[in-house]
């Protein structure tokens, strides 16, 4: 019985030994070498959700760019596409994830983070293709001189897009809505068969004030129409 434990305990040194040699915790140990003792202290402080969103478009931003973008060593980036992960946002997000972890006496458990990032890329495909299945239906529908009403979301005086409107928590209202009535003029569909969008002139607008994604466009202006980004619905 002792010389199981003692091997088992042995076993366990060596894993963790192993672990330490990824390119993951090479990554890891050169943040902490290059972040002040004041900045790890804030940054582990911090539960780790909020952690991660305040370094996404900071230190995190900084770090895809220098090791991920253009990487003078390519290490990192072919361990995390020989675990499947190819999206740079989410290779950081496991190492700044890791390194919170770290610094709070937490196991890191790269197995389960990964099968976290997997489930989120599943669901995200998912919601892609239904997203890709609407664009192609109104760029099946809709031909050139067709007359069509494109609504929008308003925020802050101007109409905007959800990525999935569809998958949104968006409730439309013909009242709040911006609904712009437009006669397309042309339809293209890019290098990438998902890309498909509509050229339309401005017919009317609901609520001439409101800018459409920060632009000033008014009734017999043209404008592009994203097909995967807005909800477009019959004339009546």
């Amino acid at each position: 019985m002792m010389r199981r434990f003692i091997l088992m305990v042995l076993l366990l040194s060596f894993i963790g030994c192993q672990n330490k040699d990824t390119p993951l915790y090479t990554a890891i140990e050169s943040i902490e070498k290059s972040w002040s003792t004041e900045e790890l202290k804030d940054f582990a402080q911090k539960p780790d959700s909020i952690a991660l969103l305040d370094e996404h478009f900071d230190k995190a931003m900084v770090f895809r760019n220098q090791e991920l973008h253009s990487p003078n060593d390519s290490t990192l980036l072919n361990y995390f596409h020989s675990l499947g992960i190819y999206h740079e946002d989410y290779m950081s997000s496991i190492v700044f994830a890791s390194l919170h972890k770290k610094l709070n006496g937490k196991p890191i458990d790269i197995d389960a983070q990964i099968a976290n990032i997997h489930s989120i890329m599943a669901d995200e495909k998912q919601r892609n293709d239904k997203n890709i299945s609407r664009a192609n239906g109104y760029f099946s529908k809709y031909n050139v001189g067709d007359t069509i009403v494109i609504r929008m979301p308003i925020e802050k005086g101007s109409a905007y897009s959800h990525n999935y409107p569809q998958e949104s928590n968006w409730v439309y209202n013909d009242s709040l809505d911006l609904l712009v009535i437009g006669q397309i003029l042309s339809k293209h569909e890019e290098n990438d068969i998902s890309d498909k969008s509509f050229e339309i002139k401005v017919l009317s607008k609901n609520k001439d004030s409101v800018k459409i994604l920060m632009e000033e466009i008014h009734v017999g202006d043209e404008m592009k129409v994203n097909l995967l980004r807005n909800i477009i619905e019959n004339v009546d």
